[in-house]
């Protein structure tokens, strides 16, 4: 073991802890596992929780040996011993007794130690001894380390499954306890042990409504898994289901778990069908999922299957164009599975009218009649022209249906003709339905006369006769190869559409309510200028980048951006959609290039189930105020407001310095202080030495300098570098730091400072200076490897 090392653990020297740190990595790398086992001697001793001395040499050495190891890249040389250590801990309390907040020895011994294990979640061999003495650190209660705990096992379940399927039950149990974050583990473990998951099932389903948004998405996943793979397994949880069928984030996932349920279990869901009809009105996009259910209930037994196909019947002609195929599907279904309702008739019915509300009127009279025999039966007691009568009704009512949507009387001038793609498709949609009604009547005409025997049934692509032949351009060969080519296109228009036109309504119904909300939104919250979307240990971010629109001759972000990680993307991209319709003078729809590139972004953070872009833009006219000061504070936080300012002027939000040019020359001017004053720095970082010595701070060009002593006269110690500052905080307002309400932290590259001023007014004046100054330094780089490029 290295002397200074051997002196400071084998003498308990507390003065000399901190010579550690002046040590090269390199140098005390082959002693690191001997060190590991003197301090675990050390926190093993009886009169360790009482010794201050004692307590405070082995925190030291711990940062100092886990700095090391990181450096090194030295983990799996040192593991055993470094999980030996970590592992003691459990010998010993980890939460604190009585009315004390404090955190115990071994529990901080065990805080320092998770994160140099645990960030090593893609190394097999520091895994599997590691998973096993982390998952019973869930079991003990200490909260701070079960939440440190559940984000690297989160992590290690996408890597390393199989280790963490073994204590599958283990961290069930964590779950139901309350650590909700481990939710995002249970789907990576189910397809390996799906029997324990099973067990809990119930009670993991009861806790829906307890949890967050991000972590609701975790367990529907874990239910869609169960209902995939193991449907049965899931009828018991129907009744709660369900019940979140009211809750419109949970509502199309949890319906689209039902549907799973109900193909393999249908009895299960007889009891329920009211509220699932019920949902399918509230929210007219979960109709498929709806029908699908029907379909599955209606094989039970023939009064189900009655019952279900007047359910379908009755929503066919009013449903979107993207339902009808699902419901002829479920329709089709059923009447071939139970004949008798429809007496055999329907592949008559289809036959006879194209329009989906002429079938669905159809199919509602033919059920309401009740069980009739078969047309075959009827075709021989009815003469030719009672059939005729009934398929020529059949086609005016298609054309009734269809025709009436046109609007206009025949005797009306006709309107002046836009030329536009719209409008051109509407003038080849009128011409196609004209020539399909003459040849539908023809061929009804054509199928009377040969005695509805099917030989007919060719008339239709035969000759039309004369009063039926449209003018030159619109019939003959020509105009039927532009018809049969509009038809096409019109289907395709008709098919892309559906969820687009939803959108298209919603923005077009709320254009003014949305101009006004953006109009006072844009003065509070900047917009990004570009997004990403990344996964991480919690969920999906959203990384968006400001700038600066002017870019002055000062600029702070001229070349550069201010960089944001935020864990609310939904609301980003829900706001970026207003701002984008407020600059457009017509509504947006989701084929616009711009809408498609931000359901790009939303589908990335959406799981399997779970509602579309143009669905969840439609739910609400604007974001609920919770969420939009859920951003301004998130803003605050990152010191955003320090560094950017709206101008009413240019109409947008500016830098510092282009907000304030009078400031330039000062802030620009090199050996000219910026602000300057007393700080208070902590010279330890250990809460139990609190020493904090007064300096005298100034911020001048590209350094933030200080003196030894309170004068400005002092002799000046290495200046920090602005250039190298990665971020400046405010200290957070946890339990260790109630002492600390005016402090900040400067972080660089090689360490941290730890600052207070006098009072809050300061601190924010310091902050704001030293935010400008850091961007300010880091603009100036960019420019200058612009210009050397």
């Amino acid at each position: 073991m290295h002397q200074l090392f051997s002196q400071v653990l084998g003498q308990r020297d507390l003065s000399r802890a901190g010579d550690l740190f002046s040590l090269e990595d390199a140098e005390i790398e082959d002693c690191l596992s001997q060190a590991l086992d003197r301090i675990k001697a050390i926190s093993c001793s009886p009169d360790y929780l009482t010794n201050d001395n004692d307590q405070a040499v082995v925190e030291i050495c711990i940062t100092r040996v886990t700095t090391a190891i990181r450096e090194t890249g030295s983990i799996e040389r040192h593991s055993t011993a470094l999980v030996g250590l970590w592992e003691s801990c459990l010998e010993h309390k980890l939460t604190p007794q009585g009315e004390s907040t404090e955190d115990t020895p071994h529990a901080k011994i065990a805080s320092d130690i998770t994160s140099c294990i645990l960030q090593n979640y893609s190394c097999p061999s520091v895994m599997v001894l590691a998973v096993p003495v982390a998952v019973r650190f869930l079991q003990r209660g200490n909260r701070e380390l079960s939440r440190n705990m559940s984000s690297y096992l989160s992590l290690a379940a996408i890597a390393e499954a199989d280790l963490l399927a073994e204590h599958t039950e283990a961290i069930t149990l964590s779950v139901l306890g309350g650590n909700h974050m481990l939710l995002r583990v249970l789907p990576s473990v189910y397809p390996r042990q799906p029997d324990t998951i099973h067990r809990h099932l119930g009670n993991l389903t009861a806790m829906m409504l307890q949890l967050e948004a991000a972590e609701q998405q975790h367990l529907i996943r874990l239910l869609q898994m169960v209902a995939e793979q193991h449907p049965l397994m899931l009828s018991p949880q129907v009744p709660a289901l369900v019940g979140y069928l009211g809750n419109q984030s949970l509502t199309e996932a949890v319906m689209g778990a039902l549907v799973d349920v109900s193909r393999a279990g249908p009895s299960s869901l007889v009891s329920f069908l009211p509220a699932l009809r019920a949902a399918g009105q509230q929210c007219p996009a979960l109709l498929g999922h709806v029908a699908r259910i029907h379909g599955a209930v209606g094989v039970i037994s023939e009064p189900h299957a009655h019952s279900s196909l007047l359910y379908l019947a009755s929503h066919l002609g009013g449903a979107e164009h993207g339902f009808h195929h699902t419901l002829l599907l479920e329709i089709r279904a059923l009447a071939d599975r139970y004949p008798s309702l429809l007496g055999g008739c329907g592949k008559d019915i289809y036959r006879m009218s194209n329009s989906f509300t002429a079938i669905a009127r159809l199919l509602g009279r033919r059920l309401e009649e009740g069980p009739a025999p078969r047309c075959s039966a009827g075709r021989a007691d009815a003469g030719p022209e009672q059939r005729l009568q009934v398929k020529v009704q059949a086609v005016e009512e298609r054309a009734g249906d269809e025709g009436g949507e046109e609007g206009g009387g025949g005797d009306s001038p006709p309107p002046l003709r836009r030329h536009s793609l719209s409008q051109a498709r509407e003038d080849r949609r009128d011409a196609r339905f004209n020539r399909s009604k003459s040849l539908a009547l023809h061929a009804v005409r054509a199928r009377a006369v040969a005695g509805d025997d099917g030989e007919g049934a060719e008339l239709v692509s035969g000759a039309v006769p004369d009063q039926d032949r449209e003018a030159p351009g619109e019939g003959g060969p020509a105009g039927d190869a532009g018809a049969r080519e509009a038809e096409k296109e019109g289907d395709g228009a008709g098919e892309e559409r559906g969820e687009a036109d939803r959108l298209f309504v919603h923005l077009r119904d709320n254009m003014e309510t949305i101009r006004a909300f953006c109009k006072d939104m844009v003065q509070q919250i900047p917009m990004p200028e570009h997004c990403v979307i990344e996964d991480s240990s919690r969920g999906c971010v959203a990384k968006l980048s400001f700038s600066c629109p002017l870019k002055g001759h000062y600029c702070l972000y001229a070349k550069s951006c201010f960089q944001l990680t935020s864990r609310q993307p939904h609301v980003w991209l829900h706001i970026m959609l207003l701002h984008l319709q407020s600059k457009a003078s017509v509504p947006l729809c989701s084929k616009d290039e711009c809408v498609q590139r931000l359901a790009a972004l939303w589908e990335k953070t959406q799981l399997k189930g779970a509602h579309s872009f143009p669905m969840a833009m439609s739910q609400h006219s604007t974001p609920h105020r919770k969420d939009l000061d859920g951003l301004q504070i998130q803003l605050g936080d990152v010191r955003f407001f320090d560094l950017f300012g709206y101008s009413e002027e240019e109409g947008g939000w500016l830098c510092f310095m282009c907000n304030n040019p009078e400031k330039a020359t000062v802030v620009n001017q090199d050996g000219q202080p910026l602000i300057e004053g007393k700080l208070k720095e902590k010279q330890v970082r250990w809460k139990f030495i609190k020493r904090w010595k007064t300096r005298y701070f100034t911020l001048a060009g590209n350094q933030l300098l200080f003196r030894r002593g309170k004068s400005k006269d002092e002799l000046d110690e290495i200046p920090i570098e602005l250039s190298k500052v990665q971020s400046v905080k405010v200290v957070a307002k946890k339990r260790r730091d109630r002492g600390l309400p005016r402090a900040f932290e400067i972080f660089t590259d090689s360490k941290t400072y730890v600052l207070k001023a006098q009072d809050e007014k300061h601190a924010e004046e310091w902050l704001q200076c030293i935010n400008v100054a850091v961007a300010q330094a880091r603009e100036r780089e960019n420019r200058e490897a612009t210009t050397y490029l």
